[in-house]
């Protein structure tokens, strides 16, 4: 379990990051694809801890459509931090601007209880049929404990050219917390990736 520790924390001149308004990844994926016939369902993983922040890049292959790739991506038994998190709350709130967006309210029982919110917000783009081409998703820690600095993230599902039943995806994780940074953003995103792997199954 994640301990966070009662010591060491972080300036209070450090803002939270804003929410960017038009959903993008979070940077350029820095992995390749898993290599192998039939779209192995596996994961490519690679992370570093740098001064400003620990950062994970994931990527591999869904034996799913992009729809249910999508379902599966808004499925909290699947993006929730299961392995550190001891309760939350999920809230969906209403938008204009993007397909969804969920509130999602964690605590975390340890040495002492820790609260934090996470916002995720999910964009389909569309292609010039009207279809979803493709699934841009960001999330981010909008409020609560300042043992975690920083906590953004972006997932990709891009549809494999030729074949309907496998999507490509792609999750990036930043993180700045008090303790053992990237081997919980390792963790979190590699639990993460094997849970959209075994959705459905």
């Amino acid at each position: 379990m994640l301990i966070w520790m009662l010591f060491g924390c972080f300036s209070e001149d450090l803002a939270e990051t804003a929410f960017p308004s038009i959903l993008e990844p979070l940077e350029d994926i820095r992995v390749g694809l898993p290599e192998g016939a039939d779209y192995p369902e596996e994961v490519v993983i690679l992370s570093e801890d740098t001064e400003e922040y620990a950062w994970v890049h994931a990527r591999g292959y869904l034996h799913l459509s992009l729809e249910q790739a999508w379902r599966a991506l808004r499925d909290d038994s699947v993006y929730v931090n299961h392995r550190t998190v001891d309760s939350y709350t999920v809230t969906e709130v209403d938008s204009d601007e993007y397909d969804y967006i969920f509130l999602v309210e964690n605590e975390v029982n340890d040495l002492v209880p820790v609260q934090f919110i996470n916002e995720w917000r999910h964009v389909g783009n569309l292609n010039d049929k009207g279809e979803t081409s493709d699934v841009v998703v960001r999330w981010q820690k909008i409020e609560g404990t300042d043992f975690i600095q920083l906590m953004e993230g972006s997932v990709e599902l891009l549809p494999v050219e030729g074949e309907e039943q496998i999507v490509e995806f792609r999750i990036i994780e930043h993180l700045k917390a008090t303790l053992d940074q990237e081997q919980n953003a390792v963790d979190y995103v590699t639990d993460f990736a094997d849970r959209l792997q075994e959705w459905g199954e």
